[in-house]
């Protein structure tokens, strides 16, 4: 009895274990995944990443302006004593860093609203194609582009820019994305279609 138990137990442990390794592997598969991540999990890592780049970005520019602002402003009343030098020097420590702090929630907060922007839009046209792939990546690059050029109202020749950077970046990722997934044996559907159509040459 105890030595059935146990190989029923064996078995049940093989069974959960082959369960496992199944549900992993289809996670794997899923075509509309992207750097091996749900949309969730993608949509989080995004912005988190894409705020705190933005954030390191914007503390730095912002740092410098506010300063080079306060040197600007005092230029023709610089301090003549020492403690006024003590006060000038505490003083432009303070904007410097209050400008960095205001300067890297502000762009991090918009280049992360860009990345999610960018990130939603393309997995809406993965589910509209069926999987993964350039295309979505580029309509996303483009889409998100337009949307900035006419929040920021950019001028016709900035917003014509502002669409093909977007464009090329959306065809860039697209691109390395799909290169990944073809280097783990899981090409995308117009792969297959070009080598049907050059098969014959």
């Amino acid at each position: 009895m105890a030595a059935a138990a146990q190989h029923s137990d064996k078995d049940n442990a093989v069974g959960l274990s082959i369960e496992a390794n199944d549900n992993d592997v289809s996670r794997q598969h899923d075509p509309l995944m992207r750097l091996r991540m749900s949309l969730n999990d993608r949509l989080m890592t995004m912005a988190v990443v894409s705020f705190g780049a933005g954030a390191l970005c914007g503390g730095y520019v912002g740092g410098k302006h506010s300063s080079r602002q306060y040197l600007a402003e005092r230029a023709h009343r610089l301090p003549t004593t020492a403690e006024g030098w003590y006060f000038y020097q505490k003083w432009k420590n303070y904007r410097t860093t209050l400008g960095a702090i205001k300067g890297a929630a502000r762009y991090g907060a918009k280049i992360s609203a860009c990345v999610m922007a960018f990130s939603a839009i393309e997995a809406m046209a993965d589910r509209v194609v069926g999987e993964a792939q350039m295309a979505s990546s580029a309509i996303a690059g483009l889409s998100t582009a337009v949307g900035v050029s006419l929040v920021a109202r950019l001028p016709r020749s900035s917003a014509r820019r502002a669409r093909a950077a977007g464009l090329c970046v959306g065809l860039l990722t697209g691109c390395l994305q799909d290169a990944n997934r073809w280097a783990h044996g899981h090409p995308p559907a117009y792969v297959g279609w070009l080598q049907k159509q050059t098969k014959g040459f």
